[in-house]
């Protein structure tokens, strides 16, 4: 007669299957964590880069065309009676991000926004020319991991063609990372 109980053998196999389903849990853990940060990140950037559209649009429309600024940080300004706004390039806190902000100085105050962008960003304004006079453009380009932001000053955001070098990087699988506005002042 059998005595109820496991042998060493049925105790071994179970604590093999545990041990697998552990490990297996353990990295899918991790990979969920990791796409939790990547997608929260890719939020936060979302939010900045639609905010910036908004108070650039806003901007243009309120104050008309800007002046650009070549030399320093600040490559764009408004200026008016009472009314300053620039917007500055500045470098973030950590390796892989850098700040865009607006300044308002209104009656001797200064208001900040700041817009968090990835480092593997490119900003690129132009003005509108010929036919499209009246237009200004921003242009954005925030680079997917692993790859470098390309020249987006070769890109006429007023051309209905694409010059060959970008039109590999316009691929559709990038078209999350590309934004252009256009406004009229």
């Amino acid at each position: 007669m059998r005595r109820p109980g496991y042998t060493l053998i049925e105790l071994i196999t179970v604590m093999a299957v545990m041990a697998v389903v552990m490990g297996v849990s353990v990295v899918m853990l991790v990979q969920l964590f990791d796409f939790q940060q990547n997608t929260g990140e890719y939020a936060d950037c979302t939010r900045a880069v639609d905010r910036l559209v908004i108070d650039f649009r806003e901007d243009v429309r309120t104050y008309g065309k800007p002046e650009v600024l070549t030399d320093g940080d600040t490559w764009l300004r408004w200026t008016t009676e009472t009314t300053t706004i620039e917007y500055t390039a500045q470098p973030g806190k950590f390796p892989d991000q850098r700040h865009v902000v607006r300044t308002v100085q209104k009656e001797g105050k200064n208001y900040y926004e700041t817009y968090r962008l990835p480092d593997r960003s490119a900003l690129h304004f132009a003005d509108g020319k010929d036919d499209d006079a009246g237009l200004v453009a921003l242009s954005l380009w925030i680079a997917p991991q692993g790859t470098e932001p390309p020249n987006i000053e070769e890109l006429n955001p007023f051309d209905r063609t694409m010059p060959k070098v970008l039109e590999e990087r316009m691929n559709p699988k990038y078209a999350g990372h590309w934004r252009t506005i256009i406004v009229r002042y």
